[in-house]
């Protein structure tokens, strides 16, 4: 009897330390994740203030609390890029971009479904194909970035910023057709998506065809048009400031090689709306001018070229032809002669030169 009434006092006292035990290990659950939530902010103030070390050992403290909480692993990431960008030694680069290559894994086999840790895993392995010492190594980065970047546009395929990321990359790999189908979903889902369409102008450009070319700069043209604020003379982000890669200067030159002047002079005044100092610009414009028949003006546009890039020698050509033709003997040999110089090769030219100096001198008897 005494052995019995010891035994259950001993249950007893065991059942208490299994629910003490429970109640305390309950207590802990409970606070991990307010440790948690402390360590992440801690870390995400230190990465604000480029205390990039720091937060590093802040969020790693933060996952031992809450290793499930793969959204405060961005910051980790951001820490571990920014790291490699700081650094001037190739293997410290290389390191800290396998630490975020590991990392994204990681939160891939936690969250398999969420397209921006596939993009952000596409722009790792991009990072360590540059970075990668041998071809082998190369390959297999740029190939996995292929894989990552086709996961994030099948897993949102409503999402154009992940149909042209896969499109660039089959864009850089050679896969045109693959590309041009991908920017033309990006224009179905938003049509002043004005990567997508500067794209498909170059790839028709590179395929001979012109007239496409120009009507996927036109939409370009519309879309500047529609996001463009009178009020402050400024663009919306949307459309990158406008004249996104220079496209107005491209459409400009593909109208003069079309015999279109007047659409190449008005697209060349819009593109110097935005530069006004770029000589390339200056020069298109005198050209177009000069094709117009305006004379007076292209030699205008001819000494602007020249004056913001004294080295542009064949502006010197065009304006010995322009004052020839505008009867200005003198100048044009004056500039013809430079150009010559510059261009000893140029066998017409020096004809030309020579039949002009022949010319003035019969002139001047």
């Amino acid at each position: 009897m005494t052995a019995s009434k010891s035994l259950a006092k001993d249950t007893r006292l065991i059942l208490v330390i299994v629910m003490l035990s429970l109640v305390a290990y309950g207590l802990w659950q409970s606070v991990l994740p307010w440790r948690a939530e402390y360590y992440y902010r801690k870390g995400f103030v230190e990465n604000t203030y480029r205390k990039y070390n720091e937060s590093i050992s802040s969020l790693d403290r933060a996952m031992k609390y809450a290793p499930w909480e793969t959204y405060y692993l961005i910051t980790q990431v951001r820490n571990y890029e920014e790291l490699s960008r700081q650094n001037q030694n190739p293997d410290e680069q290389r390191k800290w971009l396998l630490k975020a290559k590991n990392t994204y894994d990681y939160m891939l086999r936690i969250n398999p479904t969420n397209p921006w840790y596939w993009s952000g895993l596409a722009s790792i392995e991009l990072g360590l194909f540059n970075m990668s010492p041998t071809p082998q190594e190369r390959k297999a980065h740029f190939e996995a970035a292929g894989k990552a970047y086709s996961e994030a546009a099948r897993i949102d395929r409503l999402n154009p910023l992940f149909q042209m990321s896969l499109a660039y990359y089959d864009h850089r790999s050679g896969k045109l057709d693959d590309a041009y189908k991908l920017y033309e979903s990006c224009i179905r889902l938003d049509k002043d998506f004005v990567e997508a369409l500067y794209n498909m102008a170059e790839i028709d450009i590179i395929r001979g065809k012109l007239d496409s070319a120009v009507e996927k700069f036109e939409q370009i043209v519309s879309a500047d048009r529609a996001n463009y604020d009178p009020s402050t003379k400024t663009y919306s982000p949307w459309v990158k400031g406008g004249d996104f890669n220079g496209y107005r200067t491209r459409l400009a030159e593909i109208y003069l090689s079309q015999h279109k002047f007047k659409s190449a002079i008005d697209t060349f005044k819009w593109a110097l709306e935005l530069h006004p100092e770029d000589s390339r610009i200056w020069r298109g414009l005198g050209v177009a001018y000069h094709q117009d028949g305006q004379s007076e003006l292209a030699a205008y546009a001819y000494k602007q070229a020249t004056m913001f890039n004294p080295d542009m020698q064949d502006v010197n050509k065009y304006q010995a032809y322009l004052y020839y033709n505008m009867g200005l003997l003198n100048s044009a040999i004056e500039n013809l002669r430079q150009y010559s110089q510059m261009n000893p090769g140029d066998e017409k030219a020096r004809s030309d030169l020579e039949r002009m100096i022949m010319m003035s001198r019969y002139k001047a008897r």
